[in-house]
Formats: structure tokens, C-alpha cells, sequence
């Protein structure tokens, strides 16, 4: 198998979103949004509650993103992402267990129980179809076409990463591979008020994560 691609360095990094149509500074306001919504679970909830809202709240504004330039909101296997309009490319919200770490690879968190495991097992291998990896492998990536990106967060902490993959498939419930990673956020880059300005970049607007109780 071939050795997975990590792209860390920010210019190559801006690069290759670049082809996404998307830049690494309104990424790191999704990863923002899904902060904060974690934040809002309160001791009386259940203890699932922050995983939750960044789960609702990530996939919101991974979609509220894409689709201010053209994409469109996408189900399938119950799996909730957003596609181009015009290529079988998707991108997915996943909460990680430790993104953008050069030496682990990151595992889904939904993925660790094993009703969870079943729901990805089913779920999500639909999203892979054989056809679709054999063409990213051949074609090197070179052509931004097909797959199925995650958009992974995780947050221990003040520890927050990020990072756009490309998982080489599904194993047991869970990722088992990478052929590409993009690091959005690594570690020690958190808060994002260090990098981002007071105004949304690319005139994205996220709704605020206030939730009615």
C-alpha cells in the first residue's frame, strides 16, 4: 500500500484546500464553531451532550461552508456530509479522537462502542465503494474528482487539531486507513483568536451555537 500523503505546512496546506474551493482560515471557523458548541453542554445533560453538539454543530457548518459555494447536502447509509454538484467528491463531520498527529491515525470517537461500531461498520463502508478508491490510488490525487473526505476535530482540552483526510477504507468500525491527510490545526496552534481576525473569512456566516432548553 502506498504511503499516506500528509500535508502540513501551511502554504502547501492552503495549496491543496485551494482545490476544494475552500481556505484553511474558514476551516479553522467550523473547528471554532464546533468549540464552542461543545462548551454549551451543561453538568445536567446527558453524558453524551458535548459529543453531540459538535457532531450537529460540526456537520452544520462543514455544510454551511461548502454550500456557499455550490455544494449540496448529501445522506446516505445515514451518513450526513455535503457533495459537489458535479463529482461523487463528499465531505464528512467526524469528531476524533486526535487529529493532525503525524504518528497516530485518527479514530473515530462514535466509533468506540459497539453499537456505534456497527453503525459505521454498515454506514459508512457504503461510502467507499472500491471503484472510487481504486481511482483516487491510480490517479495519485493529482485530480481533485471523487472520495469521501472527514473533516476531523478533536478537542482534549485546550489541545484542539484538526485535519481534511482521506480514509483508505473501514476496518472492524473504524478508520483503517489514510491515502492523504491535510492538517488544519496542529498542536499548539489553539486558540484560533491567534489566527483568525475578528471577520469571517469569505463572507461566511455561521449561526451561532445558542441552543432553547
Amino acid at each position: 500500500m502506498a504511503a499516506v500523503r500528509v500535508l502540513a505546512d501551511h502554504p502547501e496546506v492552503d495549496a491543496r484546500l485551494a482545490e476544494f474551493g475552500v481556505t484553511r482560515r474558514a476551516l479553522l471557523e467550523v473547528v471554532r464553531g464546533v468549540v464552542a458548541a461543545r462548551a454549551d453542554a451543561i453538568a445536567d445533560d446527558p453524558a453524551s451532550a458535548e459529543g453531540q453538539l459538535a457532531y450537529i454543530y460540526g456537520t452544520r457548518y462543514v455544510r454551511q461552508l461548502f454550500r456557499a459555494i455550490g455544494w449540496v447536502n448529501y445522506r446516505e447509509n445515514n451518513v450526513e456530509s455535503v457533495k459537489h454538484p458535479d463529482s461523487p467528491l463528499k465531505v464528512v463531520y467526524q469528531s476524533v479522537d486526535l487529529a493532525a498527529d503525524k504518528l497516530h491515525k485518527p479514530q473515530a470517537v462514535s466509533g468506540k462502542g459497539s453499537g456505534a461500531d456497527r453503525i459505521i461498520a454498515v454506514g459508512q463502508t457504503g461510502l467507499f465503494p472500491e471503484e472510487e478508491m481504486s481511482a483516487a490510488r491510480d490517479q495519485g490525487l493529482a485530480e481533485l474528482r471523487t472520495g469521501v473526505w472527514f473533516f476531523c476535530v478533536s478537542v482534549q482540552g485546550d489541545d484542539v487539531r484538526a485535519e481534511l483526510s482521506l480514509p483508505s477504507g473501514i476496518s472492524g468500525g473504524n478508520f483503517e486507513g489514510f491515502i492523504e491527510r491535510i492538517f488544519i490545526l496542529d498542536g499548539g496552534e489553539w486558540p484560533a483568536d491567534t489566527i483568525l481576525d475578528s471577520d469571517r473569512p469569505d463572507g461566511i456566516e455561521f449561526e451561532p451555537a445558542v441552543l432553547r432548553r
